[in-house]
């Protein structure tokens, strides 16, 4: 056991260390910088009312916007019902002092 030790101590020690930052990267999530901006339909409310009441805040398009919330929510039509919560998550947004902003725009 000494000599399998002696022989392979670096290549444990790296399987190890990679084998605990892989834990860490995996289960230390981004919970600071995770946004979420929901939007709860209201019975009357299409996607476009709602894309135009929502892109100016964001700097984007109606269009724009309206693309985003179908991405974001796997929407695999424009109709939706009231009752309906639409939500845009992290990366497109930024939150500070109760006011969300578009942090960056798709590619």
């Amino acid at each position: 056991m000494i000599s399998i030790w002696k022989k392979y101590s670096f290549v444990i020690l790296f399987f190890l260390v990679t084998l605990l930052m892989g834990f860490y990267l995996l289960f230390s999530g981004d919970s600071k910088n995770h946004t979420e901006f929901v939007i709860n339909v209201q019975n009357g409310d299409t996607l476009w009312s709602i894309s135009q009441k929502n892109a100016e805040r964001f700097g984007m398009t109606t269009s724009d916007f309206m693309k985003l919330l179908e991405k974001q929510n796997q929407l695999k039509s424009t109709t939706i019902k009231g009752g309906d919560q639409l939500v845009v998550t992290g990366s497109f947004l930024n939150k500070s002092n109760d006011k969300i902003e578009l942090a960056f725009e798709e590619k």
